[in-house]
């Protein structure tokens, strides 16, 4: 598994940046190979970045069919970079997961 983070600043309230995830999980989620998808908001109003979005793909060969897809062009171009000009993508091979009561 593949693990697509993108920590990130919004201009906009967390209402809307919440509202951006509904349509990006809405979606980001019809791409072949995507499998999931996981955000958050940092607990510290002082944290450096203010959100993240994962994108969980289910391999390596994914990730650039994931980054040409017309869907995930558009939406990116369209609703997630306008608002989220401050921001980090990094992917990362999944090498190990351990959930809660495991």
């Amino acid at each position: 598994m593949v693990e697509h983070l993108i920590v990130f600043n919004a201009e906009a309230s967390p209402e809307e940046v919440r509202e951006m995830v509904r349509k990006a999980r809405e979606v980001l989620l019809q791409i072949p190979g995507v499998c999931g998808l996981r955000y958050g908001e940092a607990l510290s109003e002082g944290a450096r970045y203010r959100y993240w979005l994962s994108v969980l793909f289910e391999g390596p060969e994914v990730v650039s069919f994931y980054r040409d897809h017309p869907l995930h062009v558009e939406f990116a171009n369209r609703v997630f970079r306008p608002m989220a000009k401050d921001r980090i993508t990094t992917d990362y091979l999944v090498m190990t997961e351990v959930l809660c009561g495991s």
